[in-house]
């Protein structure tokens, strides 16, 4: 029994040299001064997939902003006129770019289903400036339509108020991404470590 634990001191004490050896020598250095721990990892490269982390709440938010936009998009799409009425208080009989625009946003949402999954923090980070400009963009065009409305109605507000919500929301999470991408990742590394 005491040889078998000689025997395993022996192999991790080996693995421990070896590992400074190879650090010593250059060889098999990652980009990050790391040393691989076994050829499969040399091999294989090491994933930023596992060890990204992501802000929590950044998948629920991702998943309700994938429904928002398939919610507007089939909204636009199978009832313009609806949508029309709700959205800006107002009648309008050409549903052509009313029908055009839930195409569009169809297409959006395909994009936000699409990065539910992923973890590439260039598709995330993309998806989220895209959130802001699109949101930004629909808030100013109907604040801009609010002034030409006989009367003012509750409900585009509220949705006024949602589009601020989706904005504010997509702004935190756009900023909390791009402090991340500031910190070194040396230091990445040591926080990951640590853990």
């Amino acid at each position: 029994m005491d040889n078998s634990c000689d025997s395993e001191k022996h192999s991790s004490g080996d693995l421990h040299s070896r590992l400074k050896t190879r650090k010593l020598l250059g060889v098999g250095e990652t980009d990050d001064g790391d040393v691989h721990r076994s050829k499969l990892s040399q091999i294989l490269g090491h994933s930023d997939q596992l060890y990204i982390r992501l802000p929590p709440g950044l998948r629920i938010w991702q998943v309700a902003m994938a429904i928002i936009m398939t919610v507007m998009a089939l909204w636009a799409f199978l009832f313009p006129q609806h949508l029309f009425t709700t959205m800006y208080e107002g009648e309008y009989e050409n549903t052509l770019p009313i029908r055009l625009y839930g195409v569009a946003l169809v297409c959006l949402s395909l994009m936000y289903w699409y990065t539910v999954n992923t973890v590439d923090k260039d598709m995330i980070r993309l998806l989220l400036l895209c959130s802001i400009l699109f949101f930004t963009l629909h808030t100013i065009v109907s604040a801009l339509c609010l002034p030409f409305v006989s009367t003012l109605c509750a409900l585009p507000l509220l949705f006024l108020c949602v589009r601020l919500v989706c904005i504010c929301v997509s702004v935190y999470f756009y900023w909390v991404f791009t402090r991340d991408w500031k910190i070194s990742s040396k230091e990445h590394w040591r926080l990951y470590k640590q853990k």
